[in-house]
C-alpha cells in the first residue's frame, strides 16, 4: 500500500460509513481549529507529501522546524505538552487563508479527525468535551496508519514516525535512511523518545 492508496481508501470508507450512519460533519472549508495541533506521521507519508509541496510551504517548513524541533526537546517528556502546544494557536504552514494548502495530500491523521458537533467546541480554548470527535473516523485512519507501518518496515526495516513539520524539515535537509544513522541524529536534536517524542521501531 502506497500513501496515495491509503488516503484515497480512507476517504472512501469515510464517506460509505458517514453515509450508511447518516452522520454529517459540521467539518468544513474556512474551519481550521484543529489545524493548531502536532500531527504525527511516518517518513513513509511524509516522503508522499513533500512533492506536492508549493515553494512557499516548503520554504515555511524549513523556518518553522528547528522551533518545533527545539520545543519538542524541551517538552517531549511533560505530560500536557501537545494541549499546551494546541493552545498557544501556532497554526500549521499549511494553513493558508483559513484553508489547508495541502488538502488532498493531507495525512491520514487530519482525515480521521472529524465531528458533527459544534465546530466552535474545536477550538483550543474550549477543551472540546468527551465524544466530540467521532472515534470511528480516528480508528478507520489509525488502520491505515498501521497499515502504512508495516509497508515502511518492509521499505526501510524500520518505521519512524514524528511530529508533522519536524519530521517534513528532516526530510527535506537530508534525513539518513539507515535506523542506527536516523537514531543517531533524533539524540543528536533531543527529540528521541519520551512521551511525545520521535519513536523509531
Amino acid at each position: 500500500m502506497t500513501p496515495e492508496e491509503a488516503w484515497r481508501d480512507l476517504d472512501l470508507d469515510l464517506a460509505d460509513y458517514l453515509a450508511k450512519k447518516a452522520i454529517t460533519p459540521s467539518c468544513r472549508a474556512g474551519c481550521f481549529a484543529c489545524c493548531f495541533g502536532l500531527v504525527t506521521l511516518s517518513r513513509l507519508e511524509g516522503e508522499a507529501l513533500l512533492p506536492h509541496l508549493t515553494e512557499a510551504q516548503k520554504e515555511r517548513v524549513l523556518k518553522e522546524g528547528p522551533w518545533r524541533l527545539a520545543l519538542l526537546a524541551q517538552g517531549k517528556e511533560q505530560k500536557d505538552f501537545p494541549s499546551r502546544f494546541f493552545r498557544s494557536r501556532t497554526p500549521c504552514p499549511f494553513l493558508e487563508g483559513g484553508l489547508c494548502g495541502v488538502y488532498p495530500h493531507r495525512p491520514l491523521a487530519c482525515r480521521g479527525l472529524l465531528t458533527a458537533g459544534d465546530p466552535a467546541l474545536c477550538a483550543p480554548e474550549a477543551l472540546a468535551p468527551e465524544g466530540h470527535f467521532l472515534p470511528a473516523p480516528w480508528r478507520m485512519a489509525r488502520r491505515r496508519m498501521e497499515a502504512l507501518w508495516e509497508e515502511e518496515a518492509r521499505r526501510y526495516g524500520h518505521v519512524l514516525l514524528g511530529e508533522m513539520v519536524g519530521l517534513l524539515y528532516l526530510l527535506l535537509t537530508r534525513l539518513p535512511k539507515e535506523r542506527k544513522e536516523v537514531e543517531t541524529r533524533l539524540k543528536a536534536l533531543g527529540v528521541l523518545g519520551g512521551r511525545w517524542g520521535f519513536e523509531v521501531f
